[in-house]
């Protein structure tokens, strides 16, 4: 074995081992790919005339049975005399069956001389063991070839009427080549149409994968668009559902109640209810007054208050000054529910709820202070397991993540919201954010 053929074993070994994973996953691809698809007739009719014109010699592309796909280029007038008989032109497509199939064995360049003594080349394309057609060459004469060297028309004879006049004076036309320099020829020719069909492949892999990729993004996308179907069908039904005009009519029935059978504590509750509910439904900007957030905090400790009696306190402590702050909306509220439910309410003998702010460090600050028992999230999911999802509990803990998450969101990770637990004595969490901040309505949009 010669340096020029180790040069092409190598070529070799790298592009199958490149290839290995890919074809073995997508081998039903491979096989329906073939030489048209993977070139296109008007490229490899273009490599041929530039072969032809580099080396000489003649050119044309078969499919994998044999058959010409490309337009001849550079045929000898020789053959194309030849190839006028009916009967020499299927002999010459045969012969040039013969040499592709061998090279399709041998996944090799095979020389031969044809039916009419002239030497020519089978050139294969083969994508891991997929032979998809190849080059067949030559068509020139060659005096020292070995003796091992294919001779076909030993078995494709020549008929008589087949020889014209001019036969010997067309074939005197017909260049002599060394073997040597065939077989240089033929090698050279041989890597650059393997060069080629590495690259095309190449770009047939990367496209199909592409193409792989954007139908499963176009999948998912489906999936999500169904999905925020389904999402935006479940809202609808949750805003039907909460209609909250329905419910304030019915706070406005009960007021009247109250007012013909004197009763101001209940005219007081019912009020207060009303407004809470009002500010839930019709606060729905991104960012709202710290007063506002404040007076929803109260009108819902004011209603739990007539709940529990003496055994609840409250405390709002926060500067008048402070209270024209913005603040994301919906951040505060979540926390004083928690402060009730999982620490006031645990108690038998009750508690208190402070919230208190301030301005430091270019930073506004709010703190809920419950003096309930300081249970940790473990042991408040321990103690309301029986009830699964059947309380306040899980709900409340939707609104602290959300303003959790929405203020990170906002302001970056270092404004997340802290919660410190302490046993016995209560639980205490700080809300912190800018002074000074730009109101990004529409990312806040796209984000919740």
């Amino acid at each position: 074995m010669d340096r020029f053929d180790h040069l092409v074993l190598g070529t070799e070994s790298l592009f199958y081992s490149e290839m290995d994973n890919y074809i073995h996953e997508n081998d039903e691809n491979f096989t329906q790919l073939d030489i048209i698809h993977l070139f296109g007739k008007e490229r490899l009719e273009n490599i041929q005339k530039s072969l032809s014109k580099a080396t000489g010699l003649a050119f044309i592309t078969v499919d994998f049975r044999g058959e010409p796909i490309t337009e001849a280029t550079y045929f000898s007038r020789f053959c194309q005399q030849i190839r006028t008989f009916p009967q020499a032109l299927e002999r010459c497509k045969s012969s040039d069956a013969f040499g592709s199939i061998q090279a399709a064995v041998t996944q090799k360049t095979n020389v031969y001389f044809c039916p009419c003594g002239l030497l020519e080349v089978a050139i294969p394309i083969v994508v891991r063991g997929h032979y998809l057609g190849g080059f067949i060459g030559g068509q020139i004469r060659c005096n020292d070839a070995p003796d091992s060297i294919s001779r076909l028309a030993s078995v494709m004879h020549f008929n008589q009427s087949e020889k014209s006049e001019e036969y010997n004076r067309l074939m005197e036309e017909i260049p002599v080549y060394s073997y040597e320099k065939f077989l240089d020829i033929a090698n050279l020719v041989f890597l650059v149409i393997n060069q080629l069909g590495e690259n095309e492949v190449s770009q047939y892999m990367q496209a199909d994968v592409l193409k792989k990729k954007i139908k499963k993004v176009q999948n998912t996308n489906q999936k999500y668009l169904k999905n925020l179907k389904q999402k935006n069908k479940q809202l609808q039904e949750l805003k039907m559902q909460s209609n909250p005009y329905y419910l304030l009519d019915a706070i406005g029935s009960l007021l009247n109640l109250s007012i013909i059978e004197d009763a101001p504590q209940t005219n007081e509750l019912l009020n207060t209810l009303a407004d809470y509910v009002r500010y839930s439904y019709e606060e729905q900007a991104s960012f709202t007054y710290l007063s506002g957030e404040l007076e929803q905090a109260e009108r819902y400790l004011a209603i739990k208050k007539q709940k529990l009696g003496e055994r609840m306190e409250y405390s709002v402590q926060v500067p008048r000054e402070m209270q024209m702050q913005r603040i994301p909306a919906h951040i505060l509220l979540p926390f004083v529910q928690n402060a009730f439910y999982n620490g006031i309410m645990l108690k038998n003998e009750g508690g208190k709820i402070t919230i208190t702010g301030c301005i430091k460090n270019n930073h506004v600050m709010l703190e809920i202070y419950d003096t309930g028992p300081g249970l940790t999230q473990n042991e408040l999911d321990i103690k309301f397991e029986a009830l699964k999802d059947y309380h306040e509990g899980p709900f409340i803990k939707l609104g602290t993540d959300y303003a959790q998450e929405k203020m990170k969101q906002l302001f970056g990770d270092g404004y997340d919201i802290i919660v410190e637990d302490s046993r016995g004595k209560g639980r205490k969490c700080i809300i912190r954010w800018p002074e000074h901040f730009e109101e990004r309505e529409e990312d806040v949009c796209t984000e919740f």
